[in-house]
């Protein structure tokens, strides 16, 4: 090492006297500005010639160059380089691999022999004679370039594009090649008099993305080619031609980025056999900083038919919202606003689609103050809630507004024995106005007082093992009672009873019904937490004074006593985890139960998930639901993979989705084959299934981004 080093000092000293200043001849004012390092184990100097042996390494302007042996001659100003050469380019993208070179001092210009290139660590081309121009250029002649590795087991790569000449603009980002043959394991299968595509290591380049081959039994055989058009640094635009059998459809996907946010736009337009007319759809996508802390958000959704999203696998929903959002959230308050237009895409709905609420609008401004003078926290509220219905009609047709304010004081304090006390009083002031309901006050005002306590005694113990447990008994107790008029139910009809609400006061999700009269929880809940596994369990039911008739059946919370309320977690550190929770009856029968288990290893993973809930007319459930969902990947080795899901309506004896994708994946070459079925069959939707088939080279596998 130290030997390596004085023969450095003594060339810096020797190009010194020969004018260069530690670097190759230039004027004496760009020597200085842009020196070249050189080390190596041996160097000699003659006056005219510079020879430098074993380990040489050169640095010029970020670049650096490896090689055996380099000769110079000062006064000629030619450099010969003996191989093995590495020539990495500035940034490290790009490596240069060579047996001899001829290059000019500045490394901008040379001949390179028995010559290789790789870009970006993916794509490489070889080549006979390699030519460097002007340190933007670099031209191949013969070449050969792929992805694929090449090696005395593989001399023949799975994909390769041969090729007379090949020009690589390192500025530009772009690849040229001259009088091109594609070929599948060395067999030509096309001819290409003039091809360009992108360098892999360029993010965004306007070109053609992978097709994609799709085989639909409504639409038939398809075709889809992507195309991608850069629009400067912050936007760009994406058209895909879909042409099958039975359609010809066009994609639109437009991505602009601002300053503040940025929005997306999805759409496109089908004549297809299916429907007479034309067919289409757009979704609007978007966010931005509007300053204060604000975000503004859009989400906006049309389409020309129910069936089109189905078709065209873009959308499988019951229903189209498109919202507008404005929100922010902070360590003191929040402010959450938002407007939703619902579309239906139920069949079943159509006819009565007048009746649903067309327009849905909501806001709520909280703020939280912790006084000096004053245990506990102080939370202040405002908030309005809306709903409008097209139809004219009374009481099918009510729309109703609502304005209310509320305030809360907490206190939370430990006693005694670990005993945890927490109590709130609180008052919820709403105020009415409906149209269209004959059975209700046009106008109506409810004030909802409130006061409750919580007690858990959380007892910790560790094990002989060094588990830790954790045994929790849960008491609440509280007061409720709505003094005013009455109002119809619109945002408090579906209520979920789980851990997160065992011990809240009121378990309606809206302000339209709230808690009412003096009601008690009793509850446990129990951790264990070691090296092996996490368990975790909670138990509990609600005691009310009287039955409250606007819970459900199907709630768990309709009578006196609630359901018991079961829920459990269970996982081990190799990926196994199973969620559990069910709403059991008195005589333990299941009203409500759903359960979600995964494997998720390295090489394989499996999910299976069940759900059942009981009919219920307040609802809108005329029959039991009953519903299994399986999904799987395996790893197949050598490059290979599956994946696998299927869900089955027990209700209707029948499969509702199911699909299976199978896919090779390696430096080289990218391969999908998948086919998805969907079993649903109305007058307006029909069963469908559909193939899709995808292929992508190496580094230019890129996404397209599109809807199928």
């Amino acid at each position: 090492m130290m030997r390596r080093f004085l023969f450095v000092f003594v060339l810096r000293a020797v190009m010194a006297s020969c004018l260069m200043v530690v670097a190759w001849p230039q004027s004496a004012r760009a020597q200085q500005e842009t020196p070249v390092t050189l080390l190596a184990d041996t160097v000699r100097f003659d006056g005219t010639t510079l020879t430098a042996s074993g380990a040489v390494e050169v640095f010029f302007q970020g670049r650096r160059l490896q090689a055996s042996k380099i000769i110079y001659n000062n006064a000629t100003g030619d450099l010969e380089v003996l191989g093995p050469i590495r020539l990495t380019e500035a940034g490290g993208n790009t490596i240069i691999l060579a047996s001899q070179a001829a290059i000019d001092s500045d490394l901008q210009n040379g001949i390179l022999t028995s010559a290789r290139i790789v870009v970006d660590r993916q794509f490489q081309i070889a080549a006979a004679q390699l030519d460097l121009i002007n340190g933007r250029y670099t031209r191949a002649a013969r070449a050969v370039a792929s992805t694929c590795e090449v090696c005395i087991g593989q001399p023949v790569p799975i994909w390769e594009i041969r090729a007379a000449e090949v020009i690589r603009d390192d500025l530009e980002k772009q690849i040229y090649f001259n009088d091109a043959q594609f070929r599948l394991f060395g067999v030509p299968v096309l001819y290409l008099p003039h091809l360009r595509v992108p360098d892999p290591s360029l993010e965004r380049a306007t070109g053609f993305l992978v097709p994609v081959i799709r085989s639909s039994s409504r639409l038939g055989l398809g075709i889809e080619v992507p195309y991608f058009v850069t629009l400067g640094d912050h936007a760009d635009l994406t058209f895909t031609p879909y042409l099958s059998r039975e359609s010809r459809s066009l994609d639109l996907r437009y991505r602009r980025a601002t300053p503040r946010g940025g929005y997306e736009i999805n759409a496109a337009i089908s004549r297809d056999s299916l429907v007479d007319d034309m067919r289409g759809y757009a979704f609007l996508q978007g966010a931005w900083d509007v300053g204060r802390g604000l975000t503004f958000g859009v989400d906006l959704r049309t389409t020309s038919d129910i069936a089109y999203l189905v078709d065209y696998g873009i959308y499988d929903g019951d229903r189209l919202p498109s919202r507008l959002t404005l929100s922010r959230y902070g360590a003191s308050g929040a402010v959450d606003a938002e407007i939703i237009e619902y579309r239906t895409l139920r069949e079943s709905e159509v006819a009565i689609a007048d009746t649903l609420p067309f327009l849905i609008g909501s806001v709520r401004y909280e703020t939280r103050v912790e006084p000096a003078n004053l245990p506990g926290r102080l939370t202040f509220g405002l908030s309005a809630s809306g709903s409008y219905r097209v139809s004219d009609a009374d009481v099918e047709g009510t729309d109703i507004l609502r304005v209310g304010a509320d305030a809360t004081w907490q206190v939370g304090t430990i006693v005694g024995p670990g005993i945890t006390l927490d109590t709130r009083a609180a008052i919820d002031i709403d105020a009415y106005s409906l149209h269209q309901n004959s059975e209700y006050d046009e106008t109506a005002l409810r004030v909802t007082p409130a006061a409750e306590v919580q007690i858990g005694w959380p007892m910790v113990r560790a094990t002989r093992n060094g588990a830790v447990q954790v045994v929790e008994p849960l008491l609440q107790l509280g007061w409720s009672q709505t003094y005013g008029g009455d109002v119809p139910n619109i945002d408090s009809s579906l209520i979920e009873f789980e851990e997160g609400n065992l011990l809240t006061l009121s378990r309606f999700p809206g302000a339209d019904r709230r808690a009412t009269g003096l009601a008690g929880a009793v509850g446990l809940r129990f951790t264990h937490t070691d090296s092996d596994f996490t368990a975790s369990g909670t138990i509990g039911r609600v005691v009310s004074a009287a039955a409250d008739p606007d819970f459900s059946q199907a709630s768990g919370l309709s009578g006196v006593t609630s359901d018991w309320l079961l829920a459990g977690h269970l996982s081990f550190p190799k990926g196994v985890a199973v969620d559990a929770r069910a709403v059991i009856d008195e005589t333990f029968g299941v009203t409500k139960f759903e359960t979600r288990m995964s494997i998720d290893q390295p090489t394989y993973g499996i999910g299976a998930h069940y759900a059942w809930v009981i009919a219920d007319a307040l609802e809108t459930r005329d029959e039991t639901l009953s519903e299994l969902g399986l999904d799987a990947r395996v790893d197949l080795g050598s490059n290979w993979s599956a994946e696998a899901r299927y869900i089955y309506d027990f209700t209707a004896q029948e499969a509702t989705r199911a699909g299976v994708a199978i896919a090779f994946e390696n430096e080289c070459v990218r391969m999908r084959f998948d086919v998805s079925r969907r079993y649903s069959e109305t007058e307006a939707l029909s069963s469908n299934t559909d193939y899709g088939f995808t292929v992508g080279f190496g580094a230019f596998d890129g996404q397209s981004g599109c809807r199928r």
